[in-house]
Formats: C-alpha cells, structure tokens, sequence
C-alpha cells in the first residue's frame, strides 16, 4: 500500500517539474501583455476646403509703376486689373493700362511715346486648399499695344563758326558728316507673352496686398523706318525679352 502511494507522488512530482516551467516561460513572454483583440484605430482625415465655382471679382491696381515715377523714373505705367475666382484656384484676368516714357539716351537721342496696352491671361493658385486666404500665384498674359513715338537726335551749337551741328554720335557712314534730325509720330506694334510669379497676402478682410515678377517674350512687333522705340508701353524697354516687377493692391468685391 505504501508503494502505491509513493509511486503516486513520484508520479504527481515529476507532472508538476513539467507543467511549472512551461507555464513560467509563457508567463515571461506575456507578461505585460494585452492578449484581448485591438481594434484598428481609423485615422482622421482633415476635412477639405471646398469652394463653390464663383467665388467673386477682385479689382486690382498696380503701385510700382507710380511709385518708380515718384522717384524720377522717366517711366510712368498705370494699370488697372481684374479677375474671377473660380473655385479659388483658377483666376482668369483682364488687365488695361497706359504707359508713357520721355527720355533722354546716352549718345544724346530723346525717345517719347505715350500709349495704352491691353493684357488678357489667367493665373493658378497652388495654395487653394489652404484657410488662411494667401494665395501663390502662377499663370501667363498675352500683351498687346500699338503706339506711336518721336524720336529726336540732340543738336550741338557750334562754339566758332555758330549754327548747330548734329549729334557726333550719329555719323553717316557713307557721305560722313551728322545732322540733326527729329521724326514724330511713327508707328509702332506689339505682340508679347507674359510668364507670371507672385503672391497675393490677405491683410484686411476684404484687402489684398502681393507682388509678382513677370518675364515678357516678344511675339512680334513693327516700328516705324526711322529708327526703334526705346520704350513699349506695358512691355518696357525694347527688345526680345524684358522683366519686369508689380506691386499690387486688391480689393474684392462682395458680390
């Protein structure tokens, strides 16, 4: 009876040397841990900024152009701009302005010229789903003028035998000699495209303030046979390709 009962224990003994470090090890590997199923957390999406397709017209006026005249620039240009805005990022715009230049060169020759130009072309605002109201504006213009221009070569009164001499700077190549000249009214065209830059910043309510940086690219252009403008009104100085700076002050409408 004895030997049973010993047998038995020895038997329970060695179950329980078993049973005890498996149940320790899977104790240590838990341990700590959550074995009840986790839900998968659904991220938040921010809400999207949304705008309806008409979002109004803004009118915009450029200061650049008076405010270098101001400070004895021989340039003057005033323009007055204006745009939709389309689900706030597509502006198409319209922009009038006049230009005048009456200047003096180097080699003494005076260009004048005084006319309006005309611009169409639209813009895209890359920051259209933002809160704040700012607005990085890229786009294009197709420019357009057509004007006329004086151009005058300066005489030079003779200090000895007297009368006036032409401009030294200006000599005939074939029979020598320079006089002096003045041709007016000569008739000049223009065809431009217009690569625009810039940003537009709310600080009022309803007002808008931004900068912009335009590189013009002559299509065409026809000048009268006396000689080339030295200015183009609304493209600047004459040439292939001009750059040119706005700053600009907006208002938008509230309707």
């Amino acid at each position: 009876m004895e030997g049973k009962i010993s047998r038995c224990f020895i038997s329970l003994l060695l179950s329980l040397l078993t049973i005890l470090p498996l149940a320790a090890q899977q104790n240590y590997y838990g341990q700590g841990r959550d074995t009840r199923p986790v839900a998968t957390k659904k991220e938040k999406k921010k809400p999207q900024v949304t705008y309806p397709l008409y979002n109004g017209i803004s009118i915009s006026t450029d200061l650049w152009g008076p405010g270098s005249k101001l400070l004895g620039s021989d340039t003057f240009s005033g323009e007055i701009i204006a745009d939709v805005d389309l689900k706030h990022r597509y502006f198409p715009t319209i922009e009038i302005g006049y230009g005048t230049n009456d200047e003096w060169n180097d080699t003494g020759i005076h260009y004048k010229t005084g006319a309006p130009y005309f611009r169409i072309g639209a813009d895209y605002n890359a920051l259209y789903g933002k809160k704040h109201g700012h607005m990085l504006l890229v786009g294009f213009r197709y420019g357009f003028t057509s004007f006329n221009y004086d151009i005058e070569s300066m005489g030079i009164e003779d200090p000895i035998y007297g009368g006036v001499s032409g401009d030294p700077n200006l000599v005939d190549d074939i029979w020598g000699g320079s006089l002096p000249y003045c041709y007016e009214g000569m008739k000049g065209r223009m065809q431009w495209l217009e690569v625009c830059l810039g940003l537009r910043a709310r600080i009022w309510k309803q007002l808008y303030m931004g900068w912009g940086l335009r590189v013009r690219f002559r299509l065409s252009a026809s000048t009268g046979q006396y000689g080339d403008p030295w200015y183009v009104p609304g493209f600047g100085k004459y040439d292939s390709r001009s750059t040119g700076i706005c700053y600009t002050i907006t208002y938008k409408l509230p309707y």
